[in-house]
C-alpha cells in the first residue's frame, strides 16, 4: 500500500469528510471525487501567494472551507457529530494541545468515523536529535489549555534542529555530518519573543517514534482524556506512520516494559 492509501483505509470515501492542513498537496482532493471541506491556515488565494515560487503545483491548492487561525476546530466548524472522517496529513505534531485537537476531531465526527494521522517519524528528519514526547508533556499542555508554543518548547526546538548532509528530512535513520540549523542566537530570541509577546510560532511541539505516539495515546485513552482510541496502525515508512482513531476503541490492553523496551529499541537507529 502507498501512503495514500493507507491514509485512506478503512474510511468510507463516499461519506463526508474534513482534511485538515491539505494546503498544495491533498490526500483526498475535491476534484478527485470526495465529499470533503478543507480546514487550512489561509484561503486559497493566501496558499497561492505562499508557496509562488516554491516548485509546487498551484493548481492542486483547492479553495478552503474553513480558515483556522488557532480557534477550537469546534467553533469553525458548527455540523458537530456529522463527519465520517477526518484527515490530518503531518499536522498533530504542531497543535499546541493534541489532547484538545484529537477530542475537537472526535466531537465533530459521527460515532463510528475515523480521525486517520500521517505523522513524523522523528528519526527520520530535522528531529532526530530530539528525546520522544511523553504523556506527561501532552498531558500538560491540555490541562494548561495551551493555545500557543510555550517559551521552553520554543528553545528546545530551535536548539536541537538539525540536518543530515546539508538535508532536514532522509529516507533512513544512518550516520551522516549533522548540522545545526539555528544559531543559540536565534533560538534565545525565539524564546524571548514567545515570553513577551505569546505569539504562536510555526514548529514541530511533540516528536515521536511509532512506538512513542502508540504509548502515549493508550495512556490518555486509559485516563479517560482522550475520547479516541487506535483502531488502526501502519509502521514508518519513509518517514511517516499512520495512525487511525476512533471513538468505539476499546480501551487497551497493553505491556507497558515491552512497549518502553521498543521505544529504547528504535532510538539507537538515529546514528547508525
Amino acid at each position: 500500500m502507498n501512503r495514500i492509501e493507507k491514509i485512506l483505509h478503512g474510511l468510507r470515501r463516499e461519506g463526508r469528510g474534513l482534511e485538515i492542513g491539505p494546503s498544495h498537496n491533498p490526500v483526498a482532493p475535491k476534484r478527485g471525487g470526495f465529499r470533503v471541506e478543507t480546514v487550512d491556515h489561509l484561503d486559497r488565494d493566501g496558499l497561492i501567494a505562499k508557496y509562488r515560487g516554491h516548485g509546487v503545483d498551484l493548481d492542486r491548492i483547492e479553495p478552503v472551507d474553513h480558515v483556522w487561525q488557532g480557534q477550537a476546530l469546534t467553533d469553525i466548524i458548527r455540523d458537530h457529530g456529522q463527519y465520517d472522517w477526518i484527515i490530518a496529513s503531518h499536522v498533530i505534531e504542531h497543535v499546541p494541545d493534541l489532547v484538545g485537537f484529537v477530542n475537537q476531531c472526535a466531537t465533530l465526527l459521527a460515532p463510528e468515523g475515523v480521525l486517520s494521522l500521517a505523522v513524523p517519524d522523528l528519526r527520520n528528519s530535522f528531529d532526530c536529535m530530539r528525546w520522544p514526547t511523553t504523556t506527561g508533556e501532552l498531558l500538560q499542555a491540555h490541562v494548561d489549555r495551551r493555545k500557543t508554543h510555550g517559551p521552553g518548547k520554543v528553545f528546545d526546538y530551535f536548539t536541537t534542529v538539525v540536518s543530515r548532509d546539508g538535508a532536514i528530512v532522509w529516507g533512513k535513520p544512518g550516520p551522516g555530518r549533522y548540522a545545526l540549523v539555528h544559531s543559540f542566537e536565534q533560538a534565545e530570541q525565539f524564546m524571548r519573543e514567545a515570553i513577551e509577546t505569546g505569539a504562536y510560532r510555526d514548529l514541530h511541539t511533540w516528536v515521536f517514534t511509532p512506538t512513542s505516539f502508540r504509548l502515549a495515546i493508550a495512556d490518555l485513552r486509559r485516563l479517560g482524556m482522550l475520547a479516541m482510541g487506535e483502531t488502526r496502525f501502519f509502521d514508518s515508512v519513509d518517514g511517516e506512520f499512520h495512525v487511525s482513531l476512533g471513538k468505539q476503541a476499546p480501551l487497551p490492553e497493553i505491556d507497558r516494559i515491552q512497549w518502553m523496551q521498543r521505544i529504547r529499541s528504535e532510538l539507537p537507529e538515529l546514528l547508525g
